[in-house]
């Protein structure tokens, strides 16, 4: 028992002297038990990385490890073009799909994880979380991953990004990638920059009066993607953004359920590219598109989010909340979220992992409930509180009708945000998902929180 006790302080006392080492940079969370930190926070003004998704790609092994360890290779390469080290990632995202036989394989992803952080040669852990989905571009592909890294502002960081001679209407962005290519590789954003998160947004209705069942009463993929990015761009406009400013997009495409069931790719790239890697718009930013199971309303199939970053002081914010002095929310007064959070520049900024309920079994309500009262507890070891969370994102498991019981969600979220001890309100993403790490989970949720 003493020796148990010896070699758990050693390891504990391991991961501190770890997160110590990037004590300028980053302060990791957690303890030595798990194998990725809780939650990182981010020194305020520090340069940051976002990667696209990446995938295995063509030839991939036919395997979760073979593919994850090929995958997290293929990220380490694009975050090095960047300057960026894996002792420099402080938070990763996940998706996973299933094989042929309709499983996910959980354990040959912490498999590879294991092979690559929390290692001998890379002691680091991340934030992580890990979600499964119905589908990854195409059959096969079991999972993609993205990176989120930051440093201390070195001499010659993002100096690759100016050699690539990429169009660049955003001053404090660096973009890497090809000219040639729908999206970037990964967006670097300079220290000091201000930033803006929208919620998640889907399309407004084609036709309301249309039968709930009819495909005329969203459109079709290109229609409602159209009418989407319009809806953004408006959001942006607000506060005084374009898509020129955006730093990372995130697509959740649901099937057409009125057209067959498939998942429209084509329809959802048509518009992108209407808006992005243009003559008016030359910018593409770094950009994830995956798979969501369903989106409960009939022909409903898309929903997207945008990290931006202000090219300057952000003239059109006043952060006047005394609550919260780094961050302005917007939105209307009575909606439950807010459609956007601007965090002013020189904020901390805290990536916290996946939590999901400590409890087994129990209602949408309960669980959401377990896993808001962790991401508390998580909060609080960093100076933070509900407060300060600029973007939450929700992932819920369907259950066997395919319903989703938001209602429960909605109660939960409305305990610790949007009520009268607690007004502040993030901007939010809740999605469909195919499974969570755990069979009896119904809810994980993961936030980005900003502060002085």
């Amino acid at each position: 028992m003493k020796l148990h006790s010896a070699l758990a302080s050693l390891a504990a006392l391991a991961l501190v002297t770890a997160g110590n080492l990037h004590a300028a940079a980053y302060t990791a969370y957690g303890d030595a038990t798990t194998v990725y930190s809780t939650g990182v926070k981010v020194t305020g003004g520090l340069p940051v990385y976002f990667s696209s998704g990446n995938t295995a790609g063509q030839g991939a092994p036919d395997s979760m490890k073979g593919q994850a360890l090929q995958t997290m290779q293929k990220l380490e390469e694009n975050i090095a073009t960047a300057g960026f080290k894996l002792s420099d990632v402080v938070f990763v995202r996940a998706y996973l799909a299933p094989a042929a036989d309709g499983k996910i394989d959980y354990a040959g992803w912490n498999e590879a994880w294991s092979a690559v952080f929390n290692t001998a040669k890379t002691p680091h852990k991340p934030a992580r979380t890990t979600v499964g989905v119905p589908l990854l571009g195409r059959a096969g592909t079991y999972i993609e991953i993205e990176y989120v890294c930051a440093k201390p502002d070195e001499a010659g960081l993002f100096a690759g990004s100016d050699k690539l001679g990429l169009p660049v209407s955003n001053p404090m962005l660096k973009p890497y990638g090809t000219k040639e290519g729908r999206i970037y590789n990964g967006v670097g954003i300079k220290a000091g920059s201000a930033y803006y998160w929208t919620a998640g947004t889907t399309s407004p209705m084609l036709k309301p009066d249309a039968p709930a069942t009819s495909p005329e009463r969203f459109g079709d993929m290109k229609t409602q993607a159209t009418g989407l990015l319009q809806r953004l761009q408006e959001n942006l406009a607000n506060v005084g953004l374009t898509f020129g400013d955006v730093i990372y997009l995130r697509a959740f495409v649901g099937p057409d359920t009125l057209r067959g069931g498939k998942f429209d790719y084509d329809g959802w790239n048509a518009a992108y590219s209407e808006f992005f890697n243009t003559a008016s718009n030359p910018h593409k930013p770094a950009r994830t598109t995956v798979t969501t199971p369903t989106y409960g309303a009939p022909g409903m199939m898309l929903e997207v989010e945008l990290l931006c970053a202000f090219p300057g002081a952000p003239d059109k914010v006043t952060f006047d909340n005394k609550a919260s002095p780094g961050l302005k929310a917007y939105g209307a007064p009575t909606a439950a979220i807010s459609s956007g959070v601007a965090s002013k520049a020189g904020n901390n900024f805290y990536f916290s992992a996946g939590a999901g309920p400590k409890v087994g079994g129990g209602d949408m309500k309960t669980q959401a409930l377990s896993a808001l009262d962790t991401l508390k507890t998580r909060l609080a070891e960093a100076g933070l509180s509900f407060k300060d969370v600029t973007f939450l994102r929700a992932y819920v498991v369907p259950e066997a009708d395919g319903s989703v019981d938001r209602t429960g969600w909605g109660d939960a979220y409305t305990t610790y945000f949007n009520n009268k001890d607690q007004p502040h309100k993030p901007a939010r993403t809740t999605i469909a998902v195919h499974s969570l790490p755990r069979p009896d989970w119904k809810i994980e949720i993961d936030v980005i929180a900003a502060a002085p």
